[in-house]
């Protein structure tokens, strides 16, 4: 092996200043909000914007700490493998929609780049914005249960098309991205090239 090779995930540097500055920045946000808009905190806008504020905080605290998924639900499930569901509801097609338009700058971590050297940080990305949108996806849902209680289906159904779109797409395709991860991370793996494309 090459002298100065990386020989396995880098470690985190454990840079918390970021995380306090997009925690700042979001509480005087929110004391403007309220002190100077009628919004209120019952509102659907208010409810989607603080999904997006949580999906922030969670990823400006990634570079501190490498949020996990639960373990009996980062096991990818055989039906998943296989893909053919993920296929019929069109999750390929949002990939690509992510890769090939300015939506990729959002999270360039999760990207495998030029070889296996980052593979492991690549796939702990992966998984790290995986669970990230999973509990951004978490956080409306007691508001969401609220308002269908109260039969406001107009703004249950904007909360939901957020979610559907912030969150439920990500996290699937996320999940497809790891599926395909691994047999990429294989066949480099086999080649001994430790190249892609």
């Amino acid at each position: 092996m090459k002298r100065g090779t990386p020989k396995g995930p880098q470690p985190l540097k454990r840079n918390w200043l970021p995380l306090a500055a997009v925690a700042a920045g979001y509480a005087v946000a929110f004391v403007l909000i309220r002190r100077f808009t009628p919004v209120s905190l019952d509102s659907p806008w208010f409810v989607v914007a603080a999904m997006a504020c949580c999906l922030g905080l969670l990823f400006a605290a990634q570079p501190a700490v490498m949020i996990r998924m639960p373990r009996r639900l980062r096991t990818l499930r055989a039906w998943e493998r296989e893909g053919g569901f993920y296929r019929s509801i069109g999750v390929p097609a949002f990939g690509r929609l992510l890769r090939r338009t300015p939506l990729r700058l959002f999270n360039t971590d999760v990207y495998l780049g030029n070889g296996l050297s980052r593979a492991a940080n690549v796939a702990a990305e992966l998984e790290a914005a995986e669970a990230s949108h999973l509990i951004a996806a978490a956080l409306p849902l007691p508001y969401m249960m609220k308002i269908a209680l109260e039969g406001r289906w107009a703004a249950l159904a904007w909360v939901s098309l957020a979610q559907l779109l912030v969150n439920v797409y990500p996290v699937l395709h996320l999940r497809l991205t790891r599926r395909r991860f691994e047999r990429v991370a294989a066949r480099l793996s086999a080649s001994g090239t430790g190249r892609r494309d």
